[in-house]
């Protein structure tokens, strides 16, 4: 087939055209989304599990040895003063009416012994006594003064038994398990029961050492416990860090206060805490839809007051949410806090690329 002159100048016609509509859609601007590069202490958090505890439970002991005559029964309820424990006080009892006889007889001993001296010492003074006499009764005049001291301290030792026989609660809470019954003989420091304070409970949590410097009195930590659907919230504050690390796990011990409603929660429960991380320093913090990872490393894209980009290395650090800490990596490309980033549609773009842009925040 012979081409004509008007089929040469057709087809030179469509390939301009066709150059000229590539190259205008090659060169037009690519839309994008950005978004503001902002400066603040990076706050994350820590889960862990933590444990709650009455602050001031004790296990309760035997003030002396003796037979039981009662102890409270698990999970009564003892408002603070009421009797916990009775002891058989007849020994004792006993033992008191002996002494203060013995504190009787001494004071006895005493009388006749102040008379005598009193009447030997007239009859020396006319030497008809001997001074040897006037002695002997002196010293049996000072020891029956001893005897009376020697009884008044026994008689406050056995007043000291007697109330340690009677065990009454320090405080109003539960008794959560009994060691010993009603009619046992006990001796000294036995454990008799556990007595719990179920209304100031604290949660205690091991958080890793490497946190220590994040943990201060005062700071709230929001807890939660039971079924996931329907979680029991609520808050416990820091009381006290104690800075002394397990060697093998690496931990640190923390009691916080709960400060809700205590009836909610049980002593020796498991709750879940979220401990706050927050850095001492403002870090420059940009939205992680922003990084642009590849095989020699990541990158995030500038956008000029011109709408022309520039490609910045960066090093990324911890984050929370969407946000994440970043560091330049190169010196030569500066950015700064208000700096616009491209979040999206920035996978393909090069540097000095004109783009459009769409959204910004």
């Amino acid at each position: 087939m012979r081409k004509t002159p008007f089929t040469v100048k057709f087809f030179s016609l469509a390939l301009a055209c066709s150059t000229f509509m590539y190259s205008s859609i090659s060169t037009a601007a690519l839309p994008i989304a950005v978004e503001s590069v902002t400066q603040a202490p990076l706050t994350s958090s820590l889960a862990v599990n933590g444990t709650l505890y009455g602050k001031q439970d004790v296990v309760l002991t035997a003030g002396l040895a003796g037979r039981l005559l009662f102890v409270a029964e698990p999970g009564q309820q003892v408002n603070e003063g009421e009797v916990l424990v009775r002891m058989d006080t007849l020994p004792l009892e006993l033992e008191r009416a002996r002494q203060q006889e013995m504190l009787n007889r001494a004071k006895v001993n005493l009388r006749f012994h102040k008379q005598e001296l009193s009447r030997l010492k007239k009859l020396a003074k006319t030497n008809s006594a001997a001074a040897t006499q006037v002695d002997s009764v002196q010293n049996q005049h000072d020891l029956a003064l001893s005897d009376i001291a020697l009884a008044e301290i026994e008689l406050r030792v056995i007043a000291d038994q007697l109330t340690r026989a009677t065990i009454r609660a320090p405080f109003t809470g539960v008794v959560s398990e009994r060691f010993k019954r009603a009619g046992r003989e006990v001796s000294r420091a036995s454990e008799l029961l556990n007595f719990v304070d179920i209304h100031n409970l604290e949660t205690r949590l091991y958080v890793p050492v490497k946190y220590l410097h994040y943990l201060k009195p005062g700071i709230s930590l929001p807890i939660q416990s039971g079924d996931l659907d329907k979680p029991t919230i609520s808050t416990a504050t820091i009381t006290s860090v104690i800075p002394a690390t397990d060697p093998r796990s690496q931990t640190v011990e923390v009691r916080a206060k709960l400060i809700a409603d205590q009836h909610t929660f049980a002593v020796g429960q498991l709750v879940d805490v979220t401990v706050p991380l927050q850095s001492k320093k403002p870090v420059m913090l940009i939205n992680r839809d922003a990084l642009i990872i590849r095989q020699t490393g990541i990158h995030i894209v500038k956008v000029s007051q011109d709408n022309t980009v520039q490609q910045i290395p960066v090093t990324v650090g911890k984050g929370e949410g969407k946000l994440v800490e970043i560091i330049p990596s190169d010196d030569e490309r500066q950015l700064l806090v208000g700096d616009r980033i491209a979040v999206r549609g920035a996978e393909r773009l090069t540097d000095g690329q004109e783009v459009e842009v769409q959204a910004s925040n």
